[in-house]
């Protein structure tokens, strides 16, 4: 619970902020984490884990359709989609919009976080869960990735940050497994954290994801409900990431998707998308996270 109605969230090692919260509307202790939805005045029904902020029913769109929309529509037939995490249900969600898509497993640690949403976020999720096509799959992401057999169309990574429990699904023997489960023309997706708040780690995710895919688009998206830059990435083995403007305005008229509050073909990642200060930290050498040295970020500048 907050205490008088104020959630404290650290920001950074220097910085914090404060919600002041219209509405506790539950809370649980999972075998994971601190799970809270709460009700703002800013950002209307809002999920936070260990006291960060994760999603919110009025600013989810700008992180979970620049996660989902620039690889689905990359694809010219995405039919098959995995998803490595996104317990909210925003990723399922998005995906689940494009009728080619004929199945969509999603694993995800934390059953009680999908609890959680089924009910208090469904204004987030909707009604992905209960979709036909819908494989929710309870357990570890990489041990999902490293045993199965199947492959697929897109996968989509919609992790924590790079900290202790997350470390071994940011290394390059991670991006190889999602590599090899990819069918030919298949597309990875994932956020590359902040390069301005988190510069070694939006660094070294890009050099370790270079590693292993010859072909990465990079892009930026302003996350509100974050308060900060926040770069994402598609990725493939084979050259086929470069779609023209033309080809991507008729496949978002053809698959009928319907409205999207930020994803549009024109702001489609294009090879040189990034800002100077963004080049300038790539230009930086720096180490590719592995099985045997994984990166972590420093938590006290977290």
């Amino acid at each position: 619970m907050t205490e008088n109605n104020i959630l404290n969230e650290p920001f950074s090692s220097t910085m914090s902020r404060r919600f002041r919260i219209a509405r506790n509307i539950h809370t649980q202790k999972t075998p994971f984490q601190l799970v809270e939805v709460v009700e703002t005045s800013d950002y209307g029904i809002t999920l936070f884990l260990d006291r960060r902020f994760q999603t919110s029913e009025k600013d989810e769109f700008f992180y979970h359709e620049s996660l989902v929309h620039p690889a689905m529509m990359t694809h010219p037939n995405p039919e098959r989609v995995l998803i490595i995490g996104g317990g909210d249900g925003g990723t399922l969600e998005e995906s689940l919009k494009y009728p080619s898509v004929q199945s969509a497993t999603m694993v995800e640690l934390d059953p009680e976080v999908v609890d959680i949403a089924k009910v208090h976020l469904r204004s987030i999720c909707g009604d992905a869960f209960d979709d036909p096509r819908t494989r929710l799959i309870i357990g570890d992401g990489r041990k999902f990735v490293e045993e199965t057999d199947e492959t697929f169309d897109v996968i989509i990574l919609d992790l924590t940050d790079p900290l202790e429990p997350s470390k071994y699904v940011y290394t390059k023997e991670f991006y190889t497994l999602c590599r090899d489960r990819l069918r030919p023309g298949g597309i990875l997706a994932l956020h590359n954290d902040s390069p301005f708040f988190y510069p070694e780690a939006f660094n070294v995710i890009s050099k370790t994801l270079d590693s292993v895919f010859p072909y990465r688009r990079q892009y930026l998206t302003y996350i509100v409900g974050y308060m900060l830059d926040f770069a994402f990435s598609i990725c493939s083995r084979e050259d086929v990431l470069d779609v023209s403007e033309e080809v991507l305005r008729e496949r978002l008229r053809d698959r009928n998707i319907g409205h999207l509050y930020y994803y549009h073909p024109a702001m489609h990642p294009r090879a040189s998308a990034l800002p100077g200060y963004v080049t300038r930290i790539l230009e930086t050498p720096c180490q590719i996270s592995t099985d045997a040295a994984p990166y972590v970020m420093d938590e006290e500048e977290y």
